[in-house]
């Protein structure tokens, strides 16, 4: 009975150790649930008029923020598996930071600066980050997160 109880007790252990040991992500998972947020927050981005004059410029902003903020969230709390994790953190946080940068140009613009001046400084700001981030989005084989 003794030796049943030991394999039962081993057999217990080996389930505990499976349940917490990972909360990883597959690769497959991963792409398919980063992919699915870019997605939909690029869908939500179409639909948002461009602004026809300076004065719409701060709502433009707000308005991409609201999808922005929590799809960059959402890409932060997927956990991707080891062998990606290096790559996909660095472009979660460049999703950060892109979010960081665009909240800042909304408060300027809000603030009264100039929205053509924000506007041509936002987009020399974001190119180098956008262009960082696709390396890695794309090096992950994750295409609906690579901004065009």
């Amino acid at each position: 009975m003794s030796r049943h109880l030991a394999l039962l007790a081993a057999a217990l252990s080996l389930l505990a150790l499976a349940a917490c040991g990972s909360d990883s992500l597959s690769a497959d998972q991963l792409r398919s649930q980063a992919g699915a947020i870019c997605a939909r927050a690029t869908r939500a981005l179409d639909r948002i008029p461009m602004p026809g004059a300076p004065d719409q410029a701060g709502r433009f902003l707000a308005e991409g923020l609201a999808h922005l903020r929590p799809a960059a969230a959402q890409l932060g709390a997927l956990k991707a598996p080891p062998e990606l994790r290096g790559q996909y953190d660095r472009a979660a946080r460049l999703a950060g930071e892109e979010v960081a940068l665009l909240a800042r140009h909304d408060r300027a613009v809000t603030g009264g600066e100039d929205p053509a001046d924000a506007f041509r400084q936002l987009a020399a700001a974001l190119q180098p980050l956008t262009t960082e981030e696709n390396a890695y989005w794309r090096a992950l084989q994750i295409p609906a997160c690579v901004r065009t």
